[in-house]
């Protein structure tokens, strides 16, 4: 499966590095200026194609959920689609730092609340694209609402 990475040759990507510090510095060696357009639509697309290499987006299997229930740190992880989706609402995790632990193999940070997790996004802005996560059932279960 190609990654978001392959449709710019010219970047040596390092796969094991968070992924917000390797756009930066692709960003810097394409010129796209951080407040720009481009930057905005690379940096979702680049998220969504991401998002989808670790995780997939066939919501229909068992597997699937099971593997982004321990990739969040659930102990107990269940054994039926409904019970991993009623767990992972009870998990607060910022997207990219989901995929930044399937890079590193460093547990995801999770944050307390909704309300942590909203300013955390927010400083850090690691903001992912609403449009983007509601077009992946996996993403969708974990979406809090980031401008309230």
């Amino acid at each position: 499966m190609s990654t978001y990475w392959d449709s710019h040759p010219n970047f040596v990507h390092n796969s094991t590095a968070p992924l917000q510090k390797e756009f930066k510095l692709l960003a810097a060696q394409c010129s796209w200026k951080v407040d720009g357009a481009q930057y905005r639509r690379e940096w979702a697309r680049c998220g969504r194609e991401e998002f989808t290499r670790h995780f997939g987006s066939d919501d229909k299997g068992l597997d699937g959920w099971q593997g982004l229930c321990a990739t969040v740190g659930i102990e107990e992880i269940p054994d039926s689609i409904t019970q991993c989706k009623k767990v992972l609402r009870t998990v607060w995790v910022n997207i990219f730092d989901l995929m930044d632990a399937k890079s590193t193999g460093q547990p995801v940070k999770k944050h307390v609340s909704a309300e942590a997790l909203r300013n955390y996004t927010i400083k850090k802005k690691k903001i992912f694209p609403k449009k983007a996560a509601k077009g992946n059932p996996f993403l969708k279960v974990l979406l809090i609402e980031i401008f309230v």
